[in-house]
């Protein structure tokens, strides 16, 4: 899943909110947080990961993509762990969805937040069936963690964790 994931991230040409990604994250973390509002609709966490990848890893469109491409790799096994409280076969099966899927292929591959929102809201379901599984109250307290961080990742989150808590 990792090599479909980081073969391909200079093929496709910066699309128009790639590129809004990249201007922003370019500023200083202030500039970066105080700009934030005014041209995205989504929380922050992506932004200030991005913003310190970049530091790291520098500023152009492989930089960019291949924090994208990290976090949807880190998403097989995750999915695996989801499947496998099933059975292990389902969890294979997961595993392999998510590494062949065309989708998460293509959210791997942008400079936006969506993979690290179905990372953080993958690893909230495993936590989440590790609680209700175990009774738990380590596993309840890091489905609250990973929770809230897909909910600073976007909003949509909450879609997931809503009936979760019901």
């Amino acid at each position: 899943g990792g090599a479909l994931r980081f073969a391909t991230l200079d093929v496709q040409s910066v699309w128009l909110d790639e590129s809004a990604t990249m201007t922003l994250v370019r500023r200083g973390l202030g500039g970066l947080l105080s700009h934030l509002s005014s041209s995205e609709s989504t929380p922050p966490l992506y932004y200030v990961l991005v913003w310190g990848w970049t530091r790291v890893f520098g500023a152009g469109v492989l930089a960019f993509r291949s924090f994208s491409a990290v976090v949807g790799t880190l998403t097989i096994p995750v999915m695996y762990l989801a499947g496998r409280r099933i059975s292990p076969r389902v969890g294979l099966w997961a595993a392999a969805l998510t590494a062949s899927n065309p989708a998460m292929f293509y959210y791997s591959q942008e400079a936006r937040c969506y993979a690290l929102l179905i990372l953080l809201s993958a690893a909230a379901v495993v936590y989440w069936q590790r609680a209700l599984d175990d009774g738990d109250g380590r596993s309840l307290a890091l489905w609250g963690a990973t929770s809230v961080l897909a909910l600073l990742t976007h909003y949509f989150a909450v879609f997931l964790f809503l009936p979760e808590c019901l």
